[in-house]
């Protein structure tokens, strides 16, 4: 069974780390970690490097773009 995908959440998750200025690479990457999701999988499904790559991001994503 394939993992879930969600274009809606990949979308948003994109454009939000796009106006908080999280690096082009590292935005894609979330992105397509934050769409696959899934809710009924411990760590919601991802690998110790999916979470690495969400460590990454969250400073960003809280900081409000002033990085």
């Amino acid at each position: 069974m394939s993992k879930p995908f969600h274009l809606n959440l990949w979308g948003a998750t994109l454009k939000a780390c796009e106006e908080r200025n999280v690096p082009s690479d590292l935005a894609e990457k979330a992105a397509v970690i934050i769409a696959s999701d899934d809710a009924g999988q411990p760590n919601l499904g991802r690998t110790p490097e999916d979470q690495e790559i969400i460590k990454q991001v969250l400073p960003y994503l809280q900081s409000g773009g002033k990085q």
